[in-house]
């Protein structure tokens, strides 16, 4: 088996150019299958992040839809949730630790001649206790506050860097503005950057007491979502359910709202992902179908150069068996190399794509494993063809062919 792995390695190092021209197409396609899925695992393990960064055992209560009918589209219902729901939930559900009510909305922030687009969110304290958020400087605001209903304001990174770019935050007044809502809030903290979450981009955000900016900023009753977290992770399916129960007595109807569990939501980004893996990974997969297809050719002609030296082995006691082999081999051996190649191209071009295009990409063990195991697969399936032609030459007929 040595002496045919060498003999193989020759043949293949002969005629370099051909070599070469034959190996593009498994070159591209293992590269490009690596690529791709290293782009999708990327935003698979980005999207992962932002859902477990937030905090743990997270569950979001939104307004849910209502159907579309008559060739209308389904609309959000986004008169349904209250405040006091959430107060219902804090007194009814044993498996929920802490719950806030939500109330966000974009506004253009303003302090002297200095400007800004931010979210602004209400919520209890209790939000900061549910989510991993850090102060840059500050502090948050507590219970004391949020009775007082005292307009107090922890804002987001970004948005103190535009509106405070030469100096301190802390103590200074923001104006609020959204048409006619005109309201000032004193900045208290400032919170660390952090990147986009769940359900908030604390950079861009602003978040103030829920009982002081229920009536003066958003002005109605009714709430964009609530957050609710479960004692652990073992109660968090045991918290949906109390959750769901509660809000059922009061509805008797499941499509008003939707409840999702921070572990559900991972798990339909998992689905997801590895969907789209494996449709993008089969689509570039196509170009090793292709490269298969040039190695069968290649070996094609291979097999007709070589028909006198078949001739001369078959004659000297050379079997089918062994003829089969060294040709099956030699393609084998072509298919892997160019697949190791492959997957040096797949890691630059990774890379290069995160590079140009900001965003992140992960090339894992199994999906190299992959490739090379596939690469491999591509020159057996279409190595055997011409290796079994080669093996069933007559040897005398062989031996006259000029």
């Amino acid at each position: 088996m040595l002496d045919m792995l060498k003999e193989a390695f020759r043949s293949i190092a002969h005629n370099k150019l051909r070599t070469a021209l034959s190996m593009i197409g498994i070159i591209i396609g293992v590269a490009a299958v690596i690529g791709v899925v290293s782009v999708a695992e990327g935003t698979s393990r980005s999207i992962r992040q932002s859902l477990t960064s937030i905090g743990s055992n997270l569950i979001l209560v939104s307004p849910g839809f209502t159907r579309g009918g008559g060739g209308r589209t389904a609309t959000a219902l986004t008169e349904v949730l209250e405040k006091e729901d959430a107060d219902r939930i804090a007194q009814l559900c044993p498996s929920v630790r802490y719950v806030t009510p939500i109330q966000q909305g974009n506004f253009i922030v303003q302090h002297e001649r200095q400007n800004s687009m931010a979210t602004v969110m209400a919520a209890r304290p209790v939000l900061f206790d549910m989510i991993n958020v850090k102060l840059f400087q500050g502090e948050f605001f507590n219970e004391s506050d949020e009775r007082a209903k005292r307009r107090v304001a922890v804002i987001g990174k970004e948005v103190a860097d535009e509106l405070f770019p030469n100096g301190d935050a802390l103590g200074q007044t923001i104006r609020i503005t959204s048409g006619s809502i005109r309201q000032t809030y004193m900045v208290i903290g400032v919170l660390e950057k952090s990147g986009n979450l769940l359900f908030l981009n604390p950079d861009r955000s602003i978040v103030v007491p829920f009982a002081s900016a229920e009536n003066r900023l958003f002005r109605r009753k009714n709430v964009s979502m609530i957050v609710a977290q479960a004692i652990s992770e073992n109660m968090a399916n045991q918290a949906v359910s109390e959750i769901d129960s509660v809000l059922f007595d009061k509805f008797q109807n499941e499509e008003k709202y939707r409840i999702v569990s921070q572990d559900a939501l991972l798990e339909t980004v998992n689905q997801t992902m590895a969907v789209l893996s494996f449709m993008l990974g089969s689509i570039a997969g196509i170009s090793l179908l292709v490269g298969g297809i040039g190695i069968m050719n290649i070996m094609l002609v291979t097999v007709t150069e070589r028909t006198r030296e078949i001739g001369v082995r078959k004659a000297i006691g050379a079997s089918r068996r062994h003829i089969l082999l060294q040709f099956l081999l030699e393609s084998i051996v072509l298919t892997f190399v160019a697949g190791l190649l492959g997957i040096a191209a797949g890691f630059g071009l990774s890379k290069l794509i995160a590079k140009i295009g900001s965003v992140q990409t992960a090339v894992t063990p199994t999906v190299v494993l992959v490739a090379v195991s596939v690469s491999i697969m591509v020159g057996l399936f279409f190595g055997v063809w011409p290796a079994m032609r080669a093996s069933k030459l007559d040897p005398v007929e062989a031996l006259r062919y000029e």
